[in-house]
């Protein structure tokens, strides 16, 4: 049964212990967004010069490319702070947990579990859950050992930092778009559900420092009358931080100053809300991987980057295709500035072809047995492709 179903909201919404950004936090002055890891391997993330990365919990999304304890300890030894990504209001059907005959027609299939909805049109291997039902509660939190794992304890085993928790809006799918519960109920769910995740981590699991970043979803701070209300401030206090997407661009058109006031003003709060700090992991999609040298692309880069700053934001400057399967690094110089990451390195994207490379080396004998880790050295160092 989930904690939702045991007490009242205001007693599992649980209140943080000080002001002060976690330390670990403080330390993270740019992140990396990779949410298909296997397309580049842990070993080119570790190099990659980030103090901070979210990415999926294995290779390709499946249970069978599941990274090991060891794996995410080379991150953290490298220095990185690891969010694992956790999509909580959307069940995607390359997932462990997932049943092949819920894909049969009308989709979802009539004999699904009650929790599943609708597919997503934009992403048809995504479906809409009820998450609020204790069956899907079951699946990501709660079996810590077994055949039937849940996802988060699959996780916490293997040693992140923390949750990054996407399709935390699908309180506004369920209480707007299709309309099964009102809003207030809706909103009251999810913070219960996000607080149950954190409560699971760092009480029932005794993960103490475990870290929970919602993305998007910043209206979960407005009631109905879009104040801030006694469930924002609690919601609040279940968090470390918030990522945000599309503040300031989608992909390359600039947001409208109506919708980046609105975000913004929401987002101050996150960060400041209730006497508490914590942290704002801003990714705008604005690389235009085809023209990297234009001057539109790197006015676009520099504006984002600049606005995140300014506001107290962690950016990260995406690739516009959205496919998050690449490790975009940009040097500072050449009329770019800020550098991502901070270190001084060239520009480009680390990815396949690049390790392609790093292999090469490693066999051929030009990189030493700790090949992956020289390799990013000289790399570096020589302000191009070792090789």
């Amino acid at each position: 049964m989930s904690l939702r179903h045991m007490l009242p909201f205001v007693l599992i919404l649980m209140a943080r212990q000080g002001p002060a950004l976690d330390p670990r936090l403080a330390g993270v002055n740019d992140w990396l967004y990779i949410l298909q890891p296997g397309a580049v391997g842990i070993e080119a993330i570790a190099a990659s010069g980030f103090d901070g990365a979210v990415m999926d919990y294995s290779g390709d999304g499946s249970g069978a490319t599941e990274y090991t304890p060891a794996q995410i300890a080379s991150l953290k030894a490298a220095g990185m702070l690891v969010l694992a990504y956790l999509s909580i209001g959307e069940a995607e059907d390359y997932r462990y947990y997932w049943d092949p005959a819920w894909n049969d027609q009308p989709r979802p299939d009539p004999d699904a579990p009650p929790w599943l909805g609708p597919f997503n049109p934009q992403f048809p291997n995504n479906y809409k859950v009820r998450y609020w039902e204790p069956s899907w509660q079951a699946i990501l939190f709660g079996t810590p050992s077994g055949p039937d794992k849940s996802y988060l304890d699959r996780i916490i085993d293997q040693g992140f930092d923390g949750v990054y928790l996407d399709i935390v809006d699908a309180f506004e799918y369920w209480s707007d778009t299709r309309p099964e519960r009102t809003r207030f109920q809706a909103r009251t769910d999810m913070a219960n559900l996000v607080a149950a995740i954190r409560n699971h981590a760092r009480v029932t699991r005794g993960v103490s420092d475990f870290l929970v970043f919602p993305q998007n979803a910043p209206a979960m701070l407005y009631d109905d009358s879009e104040q801030v209300d006694a469930l924002a401030l609690a919601y609040l206090g279940a968090i470390d931080g918030i990522g945000a997407e599309d503040t300031f661009y989608n992909e390359f058109t600039p947001q409208n100053q109506e919708s980046v006031d609105y975000v913004t003003t929401l987002l101050e709060l996150y960060r400041t809300g209730g006497g508490e700090e914590r942290m704002v992991l801003a990714v705008d999609y604005v690389w235009n991987e085809s023209r990297p040298d234009g001057e539109a692309n790197k006015a676009r880069y520099n504006d984002f980057k600049s606005k995140a700053l300014a506001r107290g934001y962690v950016p990260y400057a995406a690739v516009s295709n959205r496919d998050l399967d690449e490790i975009l690094i940009v040097s500072p110089g050449n009329g770019l500035a800020p550098p991502q990451p901070r270190e001084d390195i060239p520009s480009g994207a680390l990815d396949t072809e690049d390790l392609l490379r790093m292999l090469q080396d490693v066999a051929n004998g030009s990189v030493g047995p700790s090949g992956l880790f020289e390799f990013a050295e000289r790399w570096r160092g020589s302000g191009g492709m070792a090789g």
